[in-house]
Parts: structure tokens; C-alpha cells; sequence
């Protein structure tokens, strides 16, 4: 059984080295990572608050305090704490908020790996941690 799973291994890595050419690396500036990223941060659903959208909105409000600061100092103040307190918000979103990285159960062929429950898996990938603290001490 072994020695057919080396071979399809070997199979498959054959077909790939002669089928697909490796495609260029690009480097890419810091410009256009932030650009990128940027551009990721405003796409998608338009009612969702992202964290990465709070922060650039956060960034956009703390420019436009730094450039009203000459024009009308008395709202660099507000402005600027107002910057400040949503980009507090938007990095503690970012690590309080579950991700939906490995909800989805995997495969491989159109077959479901072993050892993954009908769930989604009893590890609970898609779970936030206060329901697997809760189930934890339930058991």
C-alpha cells in the first residue's frame, strides 16, 4: 500500500514539473503592498466593519487632524483623539475578532481528510475561544 502512494506521489510531481512553467517573482515596493492592501481594505460588503478599514479610516482622520492643525487648531484636538480611539478599537478588533481561516473541513481528491468530525472538526477551528473554554469544562 505504501509503495502505491509513492508512486502516485511521484506521478503527480512529475506532471506538475512538466505542465507548469514556475510563474516570475516580482518584488513589489513597500508603496504597493500598502496600496494593496489599502485597496483590500475598502473592498467587499459595504455594511462590514473591518479592522482594516477602521484603521485606515482611523489614519485618514489623524492626516486630516495633522493637516487642519495649522488651518483650524481648535479641532486638532478632537480630531486627533478621535484618530487615536478608533485605531485603538480597529488593532483590538484585529486580535479579539475569530478568524473564518480553517472553517471550512478539508479535502483532498473531493474526499474529506480523516479525523475531521462533520462539525467542522472537535479541535473547533471556527469556534471563538470562550466556546471552547465553555466546552472544555462542561465535559
Amino acid at each position: 500500500m505504501p509503495e502505491q502512494y509513492q508512486k502516485e506521489i511521484e506521478d503527480i510531481l512529475r506532471q506538475a514539473e512538466a505542465d507548469a512553467p514556475l510563474p516570475k517573482q516580482r518584488r513589489q515596493s513597500l508603496r504597493g503592498m500598502v496600496w494593496q492592501y489599502a485597496r483590500q481594505s475598502v473592498s467587499g460588503g459595504a455594511g462590514r466593519f473591518s479592522p482594516g478599514r477602521l484603521m485606515l479610516a482611523a489614519v485618514a482622520i489623524l492626516l486630516a487632524a495633522a493637516v487642519l492643525r495649522f488651518m483650524l487648531p481648535m479641532l486638532f484636538g478632537p480630531l486627533a483623539w478621535a484618530g487615536l480611539a478608533l485605531f485603538i478599537v480597529a488593532y483590538a478588533m484585529f486580535f479579539l475578532r475569530p478568524s473564518n481561516r480553517g472553517a471550512a473541513r478539508k479535502q483532498w481528491r473531493g474526499r474529506y481528510l480523516d479525523g475531521e468530525a462533520s462539525d467542522g472538526g472537535a479541535g473547533g477551528a471556527g469556534q471563538s475561544w470562550l466556546g471552547r473554554l465553555t466546552r472544555r469544562f462542561r465535559k
